[in-house]
């Protein structure tokens, strides 16, 4: 039997990374640690072949459990001694995790791997990557073993919280390879190579030599019923491997849900008002880069992208509005929700809910005098206030 080892990669050295913003330079090779060995799997059966699985990179951390082997739907993991039984949360921005969401995908666009950040709630298998501040450890990455055929579709590895969509998704993406059995090659430009030495990596479809370390020790591969379907004995293809065990990627065919909870349906407000337009966005891919568009009646107002919805109208001139949202994924599907509201003309007094009657009165605002009908139209554009998120490039 196979005892389980950690595969380590990326230990942090200054000397060796210095991060500027969401870009890293590389000074130096960034050596990576002796590679990992299998875990034997008893009486487990082989995967089927091309059948699609899910990737979930877990931002917020976890108590984790252990003497219940490897199984991320439960947080066991052999490794949990490691880290004391906890990962703490990426302490990061929302922009920074969509960055290292892209690229991660962006790597994985021609197979069959869903990623997302919500843990799945049906009974589907999944590999997690825990994606945070991982206590005291020299290491960037681990897993618990190179799972030959992806045997144990539901390991979870260990990633540490970079900031950089580069360096974060190069990591997440061979831990996550090695639960899938895939092992360290000698090839600068594959992500399964023991040195961060070029800054774009991705999986390869040439045969490339397997090696057992970081001094790049070329050796004869532990998964060899996988890699000899694509290459020589001690050769592996990581393109043809993926593949192989995950098929073609899957369409996003689901749309995005929209919750507006900003302002209150049917709501009445005296002008001159800031008024707060939001709503909860959520889609089993999420998060991504929406595509807001914003009517009034059939004039669309305002398209901006974002992550979520969170815009303040300021000063819109009296009247009756009914807008409409329509919200797209980066897939094209798309949702819409409504909702109305009133916005009376100066001086006017809210008619008194005798339940909340502080509440209406604290709506009542004025001092300024009525913006013409024009302003409307560029009301949005020109006083919107939302949290900025450009779509950054797949690699920074």
């Amino acid at each position: 039997m196979w005892r389980p080892l950690p595969s380590v990669i990326m230990p942090v050295s200054a000397a060796m990374i210095t991060v500027l913003s969401a870009a890293v330079t590389i000074a130096a090779p960034i050596e990576l640690s002796t590679p990992p060995l299998p875990s034997a799997h008893g009486d487990s059966s082989a995967r089927a072949a091309g059948n699609p699985t899910t990737l979930f990179v877990n931002f917020e951390g976890a108590v984790l459990r252990s003497g219940c082997g490897n199984d991320a739907k439960r947080d066991c993991s052999t490794l949990a001694d490691f880290f004391d039984g906890y990962v703490g949360p990426f302490n990061g921005n929302t922009t920074q995790v969509l960055s290292i969401l892209q690229s991660v995908r962006k790597d994985l666009e021609d197979f069959g791997v869903t990623v997302v950040t919500k843990r799945p709630t049906d009974n589907r298998d999944y590999t997690m990557i825990l994606y945070g501040d991982l206590g005291e450890q020299t290491f960037a990455g681990v897993a618990p073993y190179v799972d030959c055929g992806d045997l144990w579709p539901s390991d979870t590895a260990f990633t540490n919280a970079y900031n950089s969509s580069n360096t974060g998704s190069t990591v997440i993406l061979q831990e996550a390879a090695h639960t899938w059995g895939l092992e360290h090659v000698d090839a600068p430009f594959d992500n399964m190579n023991p040195f961060k030495t070029v800054s774009v990596q991705s999986f390869t479809d040439v045969c490339e030599k397997i090696v057992a370390n970081t001094d790049l020790e070329e050796t004869g591969g532990i998964c060899n019923q996988v890699h000899t379907l694509f290459c020589e004995l001690g050769e592996q293809n990581s393109w043809q491997e993926m593949r192989h065990l995950f098929g073609p990627p899957v369409p996003d065919t689901i749309a995005p849900t929209l919750e507006i909870t900003s302002p209150e349906p049917g709501s009445m407000h005296v002008f001159p008002v800031s008024l707060p337009l939001r709503g909860i966005i959520d889609d089993d891919r999420h998060i991504q880069l929406y595509e807001l568009t914003i009517f009034r009646d059939d004039t669309i107002i305002l398209e901006p992208k974002d992550l979520e919805l969170d815009l303040e109208l300021r000063d819109p001139p009296p009247g009756e509005y009914n807008l409409m949202i329509r919200v797209a994924d980066e897939a094209g599907n798309s949702t819409e929700e409504s909702i109305s509201f009133t916005i009376l003309p100066e001086g006017s007094v809210l008619p008194e809910d005798p339940d909340d009657a502080d509440e209406a009165a604290g709506c009542r605002q004025s001092g300024r005098s009525p913006a013409g009908s024009t302003v409307w139209l560029l009301l949005l554009l020109l006083a919107s206030r939302r949290r900025s998120a450009t779509r950054p490039s797949p690699r920074s």
